[in-house]
């Protein structure tokens, strides 16, 4: 919706007219239908067709981009835990960095993925968008800290 310059509502600058025409019939659906717009599109971006082959193309990079990080964090975390040497308060930093990363990449990247394979429409509801939300936030959170702490050190 945007104003004109006479400070009235230019009903022409809607992207659906369907919008505009509620609008204009003065119908109480209007917030709802606003409403229900932006939840879908909250978790979901802006969907893309992507063809059978794109699919799998980008199914398998994300996957493997998944799996490294996975096993790569994994390895920190036991490498520190089982070589006595490398048990050092500087290391726990880097455990706890691994932590961080490697809960990214296993609450919140299979997710990531599955969204972005269906052109970024999301299927998992709208109350696991809240918590994916405050997964993805959490962790990456953590993530960053994590990091301005190990510089600071």
């Amino acid at each position: 919706m945007m104003f004109n310059s006479s400070g009235s509502l230019d009903f022409f600058s809607f992207t659906h007219p369907e919008v505009a025409s509620e609008v204009l019939n003065g119908s109480s659906h209007f917030f709802y239908n606003i409403s229900m717009a932006m939840w879908n599109k909250s978790c979901g971006e802006q969907l893309l067709d992507f063809t059978t082959a794109e699919k799998i193309v980008i199914g398998v990079m994300l996957a493997i981009i998944t799996t490294v990080t996975v096993i790569g964090n994994m390895l920190v975390v036991i490498a520190v835990c089982v070589v006595k040497k490398l048990r050092q308060p500087s290391n726990y930093l880097l455990v706890s960095l691994a932590v961080a990363d490697l809960s990214v990449a296993i609450v919140v990247m299979p997710f990531v993925i599955v969204t972005d394979l269906t052109g970024g429409k999301w299927l998992f509801g709208e109350v696991f968008c809240n918590i994916f939300i405050g997964m993805d936030v959490m962790c990456c959170t953590a993530s960053i800290m994590t990091l301005c702490v190990i510089s600071v050190d």
